[in-house]
């Protein structure tokens, strides 16, 4: 007789918040299972457990993997998870693998209510409005994006508590400190904490990483971020007046088109502030920039840094050279190329995805003459603006004084 085979299985537990209760009612479960893998603050919620515990610690993704090719192995596994497993939680991790890593075992999900779904329980809120998001791994803060949701949560993490996503926030936008905010921390455990307070308040408080920031509907609507469309020049760092004007940036946003998610190039950044200001309007966007001159890379990102986008990224080099690491694109902006303009459309073009747009702003006359004369037959519209602005003139008249001529023409792949 043939020997049968064991088949592996991995079951994640959602702990929710209440970790202790989990074994309740799966006493099979618990007998059978050869590992038990979670934080360390969950796995000692369980210290009768007979098999081997695993922590889940700094590096999980290859722990992870570890345990998928046990599971693969006959082996039977929990995973333990706080809050549910599939928000923003071990449960995603697992859930994005690939089929050859998942093959050979089963993959089972227990759900449970979520740490924010409790936090809004004991708070009698509702949460149908409300925008998730999470600083687990650290990194850029969205802190534009979290600002303008009428709802917001944060969930913290060793890299950036909930207090110190606080901080952050008003460090790019001071003018919400008086907004309406609530620290949880530790939900469901002994020391749990939920404190009603400002934005600047929380913002000057200590907690941990298990910790979660919400920020409620702003009393003053205005205080928070202005629409980031046409934002004034005075705001952005840039070098010499180098900087594609309040107007024309809305006009070129208009003309891109911009999709609430994709790729989009900004070449010859300048500033940075058409790109910037793109990645502000649609945070599901990643923009990609490209700036040639070494002295303009730190004031963009001091310019991404103030309008507080996280979905933005400048690379040094030239242009079309830079374009080698840079995804294909589904909208490019082409704000500079000087002598090798023509070459740089060719190759941001080649790369454009099908249904893509690419807007080109001229301002010299070989430039024009340049765009107008490159694929007429993908060329969807060419406009010319001209912008006055109100100027003294001896002393106590005033007159429309004229600025450079802008030229944007729009290609469609």
């Amino acid at each position: 007789m043939s020997k049968k085979t064991v088949r592996g299985k991995i079951t994640i537990l959602s702990c929710g918040t209440a970790a202790r209760n989990m074994a309740h009612g799966r006493a099979q479960l618990f007998n059978e299972a050869d590992f038990l893998a979670g934080s360390r603050r969950l796995l000692d919620a369980y210290p009768d457990f007979s098999g081997e515990k695993v922590v889940l610690g700094a590096d999980t993704a290859k722990t992870v993997l570890k345990l998928c090719e046990s599971a693969g192995k006959g082996a039977k596994i929990i995973v333990l998870a706080s809050g549910d497993a599939l928000f923003h939680g071990i449960g995603g991790t697992f859930a994005r693998l690939g089929k050859d890593k998942l093959n050979g075992f089963e993959l089972d999900f227990t759900p449970a209510p979520t740490a924010f779904q409790s936090l809004f329980s004991s708070l009698g809120l509702p949460w149908e409005r409300a925008c998730f998001f999470s600083l687990h791994q650290g990194g850029k803060v969205p802190s534009r994006e979290i600002l303008s949701a009428p709802l917001a949560v944060i969930y913290g993490g060793s890299k950036i508590n909930a207090a110190q996503a606080a901080g952050i926030l008003l460090e790019n936008f001071p003018e919400s400190s008086a907004r309406p905010a609530v620290l949880a921390e530790n939900l469901g455990y002994e020391n749990e904490l939920i404190k009603k307070a400002t934005l600047a308040e929380i913002a000057g408080l200590t907690c941990g990483p298990i910790s979660i920031l919400l920020l409620l509907a702003a009393a003053e609507p205005a205080a928070g971020p202005q629409l980031a469309l046409g934002l004034d020049n005075d705001g952005y760092a840039h070098e010499k007046g180098l900087i594609t004007g309040s107007e024309v940036r809305c006009a070129a946003l208009a003309k891109l088109r911009l999709p609430p998610v994709g790729i989009m190039w900004d070449i010859g950044a300048g500033s940075g502030s058409v790109g910037l200001e793109a990645a502000a309007l649609r945070p599901g966007l990643e923009v990609y920039a490209l700036e040639r001159q070494p002295a303009r890379i730190s004031q963009i990102e001091a310019n991404a840094l103030k309008l507080g986008v996280a979905n933005y990224r400048v690379v040094n080099a030239a242009a079309p050279e830079g374009f080698k690491d840079f995804p294909a694109p589904d909208r490019i902006f082409i704000g500079g190329g000087g002598e090798r303009l023509g070459e740089i459309m060719a190759a941001g073009f080649q790369r454009l995805r099908p249904g893509g747009v690419l807007v080109v702003a001229a301002i010299t006359l070989e430039a024009l003459a340049k765009t107008a004369a490159f694929k007429p037959e993908s060329r969807i519209e060419m406009v010319q603006i001209a912008i006055a602005r109100v100027a003294a003139l001896a002393g106590k008249y005033h007159f429309m004084k004229n600025e450079n001529q802008i030229t944007l023409t729009v290609f469609k792949k």
